[in-house]
């Protein structure tokens, strides 16, 4: 009987994927390094009290285990934390330039009726020491890049600013169940339940009431949205924050993105240490996310240096199937070379084998067992030896398996 042990809501890449799992990661660490991005590795546990005040996280979420000294640990349940922890431990100035890049797994016990996920492998970067606009416009434009650079043209990125409602919200006073629910109305563009609790709370003006009910509505095209923006900026805060979008959109319309961005204001993010701009970048036929990224210019000083920073992470499993579906991959494989040979040629067969490596092709070797045909047929029950070359080395030569017919061929045609 057969025992499947496999955890429901754990990533399993299988090898035919792995390599062009590897192929991504490659592609993009490669990219990051081009952009000036160092590669940083993060550990797996972290003090379970690294997370205790981060509101963003819930404790019932995070994977738990006690070490033989009885101190509670936590698998990581996110990467930028303890990352902005490694740039503030080793890098003391605060307008220190540090980007980082990185490749991890992160984990979280998430659960929905829908689905079950405790492990995202990500990749992503994180850049501190710069509050300038352009910064964030060169991460919304690597995270861009990103995926253009695995042959992906059909890219949505949705930008918005969490400053602009808080500076409404800051000025209303209320407790927050009451901020979070009216945050997650406007989230959800629930105009209807909106209106009903802005009715219901008497202490906020009607003028607040009015630019709320508007909120939602601020999605589209940077210019539109800007436009709506400005009638609505009834405080100076709402006033540089549509000011910071607009160089941002300008910085990446220089680059070419203008077709790729949409404004968002009305949503934020799940982690509590965004502080300004926050983006999302959406593939087609995906219903989340596959990038999340923004600035988090107060996290650092969690860890005694004020240092502003801002960055993103890709989802990379999603990112795998997204390529595969979408037939986005190139077949880079080697040609696997399968010899199989006569018990007595095993020396002549190993020549050949070892030969085919050596100048960088894929060779492997099975001793003959009964009918050639029917031992290719067997092997090539496994996807992993699609397309391969089969040949037969017995005592009247190299034979070659071509159109399920033996042709005589030389060993100089291996390759």
């Amino acid at each position: 009987m057969l025992t499947n042990y496999t955890i429901d809501g754990f990533e399993n890449v299988k090898y035919q994927g792995f390599g062009k799992l590897k192929f991504i990661e490659n592609q993009l660490s490669n990219l990051f390094q081009r952009y000036g991005y160092c590669q940083v590795e993060i550990p797996s546990f972290e003090n379970y009290e690294f997370y205790q005040d981060e509101q963003g996280i819930n404790q019932d979420e995070l994977f738990k285990l006690v070490n033989s000294s009885g101190k509670i640990l936590a698998l990581k349940p996110d990467a930028t934390l303890p990352i902005t922890r490694i740039a503030a431990i080793n890098h003391h100035d605060p307008e220190e330039i540090i980007k980082f890049c990185y490749l991890t797994t992160i984990y979280k016990d998430f659960t929905s009726p829908e689905i079950s996920k405790y492990e995202t492998t990500q990749a992503g970067v994180e850049y501190f020491g710069n509050s300038d606009p352009s910064c964030d416009g060169e991460i919304v434009a690597l995270a861009i890049e990103s995926l253009k650079n695995l042959k992906v043209d059909d890219i949505h990125v949705d930008i918005g600013n969490v400053e602009f409602i808080n500076s409404i919200l800051d000025k209303l006073y209320l407790s927050q169940v009451n901020r979070d629910k009216l945050f997650k109305l406007i989230e959800n563009k629930n105009i209807a339940d909106l209106k009903e609790f802005l009715d219901s709370n008497t202490t906020i003006s009607d003028e607040y009431k009015r630019v709320i009910l508007e909120l939602p509505q601020l999605y589209g095209k940077p210019e539109e949205v800007f436009t709506q923006m400005k009638e609505l900026a009834i405080t100076p805060k709402m006033e540089s924050v549509l000011n910071y979008l607009k160089e941002v959109v300008t910085y990446l319309e220089s680059l070419g993105f203008k077709d790729n961005i949409n404004i968002d204001i009305g949503f934020t993010n799940r982690m509590s240490y965004y502080t300004g701009l926050i983006f999302k970048v959406y593939l087609p036929e995906l219903g989340e996310p596959i990038v999340n990224g923004g600035r988090y210019d107060s996290l650092s000083r969690k860890f005694g240096i004020d240092r502003p920073a801002c960055g993103f992470s890709i989802d990379m499993v999603s990112l795998l199937n997204y390529l595969e579906g979408q037939d986005l991959f190139e077949n880079s494989e080697k040609t696997k070379n399968i010899i199989i040979y006569q018990p007595e040629l095993r020396d002549k067969a190993f020549e050949m084998c070892n030969d085919i490596r050596s100048q960088g092709g894929s060779a492997e070797m099975f001793v003959s067992k009964g009918e050639f045909n029917n031992q290719v047929t067997r092997i090539l029950k496994n996807a992993h030896y699609d397309n391969s070359n089969f040949y037969e080395l017995n005592d009247e030569g190299l034979f070659q398996w071509k159109n399920n017919q033996k042709v005589k061929t030389s060993q100089s045609g291996l390759l």
